[in-house]
């Protein structure tokens, strides 16, 4: 038995470090669980894209996931030329909804390899409460095409619930994008075209540069704030690379929607528990229409003139749309 004074030293020495982070592992989804663990959706795409979503059966037949050296890969299929009739509107993609919700706590994804920038794309690394009954969405890793940047974006859809946000420049790395401050659905502000509030990250934080030694994106979702970070491999603070996340200690966040500063939102009110989703979509609403033509300069670069002929014609052109997942853990 250890001396007393020794057991005391480390039980104290203990407590200050629980202490310190204050959260701790929940949920771990990894090769070891992950089918299990998520629902493959193949209903139509809600955005409007030119996809067809698949089962997890179909999903696995075609190849578009798979457990990959103890690696969890979904992607969309990359071989077929689609021919935009019927039950083949769209190129197959996935669609993942994790069959658990959480409330509050921090969420970290470790990938080896996001979707890369590619004309057409539109990926997603997300939380929701529901789609049905929609309180809150929180968007941690979102883009479209060839854009270098991601968007991270709260979604809040009860009119009667005010939230809005304005972040302070020296309180993130990103930007208000495009004036975007109402979370709410049902807003059409000047600007914002139902978009909810969105920061853009700076460059660098979507697509080709995350893919040489793959990234972690973190989100911490407390009653006053959810602030989101991201790291390129090499850069991933030890205290996650531990397993004890101390989110104080990271430094200023990528987006930071604070109802202390700049904020003005009931968050509990506006985001009931999340489950955690990801999909890869094509075209739709954010990067088919006037993002591809007008704003975005795809169709000049393919010469193509519409997303959709793109998308369903050049398959090869996504065989780098695809998720490579070491693991997707929830702190509390």
């Amino acid at each position: 038995m250890a001396p007393l004074n020794t057991l005391f030293c480390f039980l104290s020495t203990l407590s200050l470090f629980v202490s310190a982070s204050g959260y701790q592992l929940v949920q771990n989804y990894n090769a070891s669980n992950w089918f299990d663990s998520f629902f493959y959706n193949n209903g139509p795409d809600p955005t409007g894209g030119t996809v067809n979503y698949t089962t997890l059966a179909q999903a696995q037949a075609l190849g578009l996931t798979k457990i990959v050296n103890n690696q969890v890969y979904f992607g969309a299929e990359s071989t077929q030329v689609v021919s935009g009739i019927g039950s083949d509107f769209g190129r197959k993609s996935v669609w993942l909804q994790s069959n658990l919700e959480f409330t509050h706590g921090v969420l970290i994804g470790d990938f080896a390899h996001v979707p890369s920038s590619a004309c057409g794309t539109w990926p997603a690394f997300w939380t929701i409460h529901n789609e049905g009954n929609n309180n809150g969405e929180i968007d941690i890793f979102e883009s479209f095409s060839d854009t270098p940047h991601n968007y991270m974006t709260l979604h809040t859809t009860n009119p009667s619930l005010n939230c809005t946000f304005n972040p302070p420049d020296n309180s993130e790395t990103g930007r208000v994008d495009n004036g975007t401050t109402d979370c709410n659905l049902h807003t059409d502000q000047p600007n914002q075209n139902y978009d909810g509030c969105s920061i853009r990250a700076p460059d660098g934080s979507y697509g080709d540069a995350l893919n040489q030694n793959g990234v972690v994106y973190a989100m911490e979702w407390t009653s006053a704030h959810i602030r989101i970070w991201y790291w390129p491999g090499g850069t991933v603070p030890s205290d996650i690379t531990n397993g004890n996340p101390n989110p104080a200690g990271w430094g200023m966040p990528a987006g930071n929607f604070d109802t202390t500063n700049g904020g003005n939102c009931d968050l509990d009110a506006n985001f009931l528990s999340q489950g955690v989703w990801f999909d890869i979509t094509f075209c739709g609403m954010e990067a088919g229409g006037d993002a591809w033509s007008s704003y975005g300069d795809c169709a000049a670069k393919t010469g193509v003139a519409t997303c959709e002929d793109y998308v369903r014609n050049n398959p090869s052109a996504f065989t780098s749309a695809y998720f490579l997942v070491n693991s997707v853990k929830i702190y509390q």
